[in-house]
């Protein structure tokens, strides 16, 4: 009895965990993206013909900042969407010659950690939870064994499926779903303490049934999350990729004076 409201416990207490953590990453962050390369993490409140008013992040009921628009590169909203501002990027001037564009984009090749964490998560699910139910019905030696390979697929594969998609994150600059990857970190180490602990004990105590079966739900729980955040992973850059170009710009300036002379700057296109 006191195993199955332990596992009925966790069973309740994870996905409240994951409401919690996905609430808490997903509550209206807006970024401000300076042309120094600064991010500001804030909540937009006008965008004015000159100037930008936000609350910081961490402190939306604090006081209302400005900044000048011509600082502004571009505003990332929670939702997705974008505003950028090309109007100060580059000089008003005659291009006499523009340069090939040189495109940097996201390719399939910086995708393909992220697609590759999802396959190896969602693959991890059904032996874990195969080798856990046989475990949690099996009896003395067999138990244990299968509970040790249960427990080995899980300590293994779990972190390898959940890091290829770091790769992709960090090359195309997306989140993926914050909230999931902490709460399957999480999950991952009750996953681990919960199996070794069985292990351990089971000379003496009868740790199959319920408790084999809590490891289970906890292990594939873990893959799961990590598996749906390598696929936001995917799906955001998927979004970002043909769409940010950068372009090497070669013309000709003229003072008030009359003299002309060179100028060769970048142009970044969304």
């Amino acid at each position: 009895m006191k195993t199955t409201c332990f596992l009925l416990l966790k069973i309740i207490l994870i996905p409240a965990l994951i409401i919690m953590l996905t609430g808490v990453a997903a509550n209206g962050q807006d970024i401000i993206v300076q042309k120094n390369g600064d991010e500001i993490k804030a909540k937009v409140d006008q965008v004015l013909d000159a100037e930008i008013k936000y609350h910081k992040f961490d402190n939306l009921s604090g006081p209302l900042y400005s900044i000048k628009k011509t600082e502004v590169f571009m505003i990332k909203y929670e939702n997705g969407t974008k505003d950028v501002f090309n109007s100060q990027a580059l000089p008003v001037l005659p291009q006499t010659q523009v340069a090939t564009a040189s495109k940097v984009k996201i390719t399939d090749r910086d995708i393909r950690p992220a697609r590759t964490g999802a396959i190896i998560s969602y693959s991890l699910i059904a032996p874990i939870m195969l080798l856990g139910t046989a475990s949690a019905f099996s009896e003395d030696e067999t138990a244990q064994a299968l509970g040790a390979a249960a427990t080995l697929v899980a300590a293994v594969g779990i972190p390898i499926g959940a890091t290829r998609a770091g790769k992709t994150r960090r090359y195309a600059n997306v989140e993926g779903s914050r909230g999931l990857r902490i709460t399957g970190w999480i999950v991952y180490g009750l996953t681990i303490t919960d199996a070794v602990t069985m292990l351990a004990l089971s000379d003496d105590v009868d740790f199959t049934g319920g408790p084999a079966l809590s490891v289970t739900v906890l292990g594939a729980l873990s893959t799961l999350f990590f598996a749906i955040d390598a696929n936001q992973t995917v799906r955001e850059a998927k979004r970002l990729q043909s769409s940010v170009s950068l372009q090497p710009m070669v013309g000709f300036n003229h003072d008030m004076a009359g003299n002309k002379y060179k100028t060769i700057g970048f142009r970044i296109n969304f």
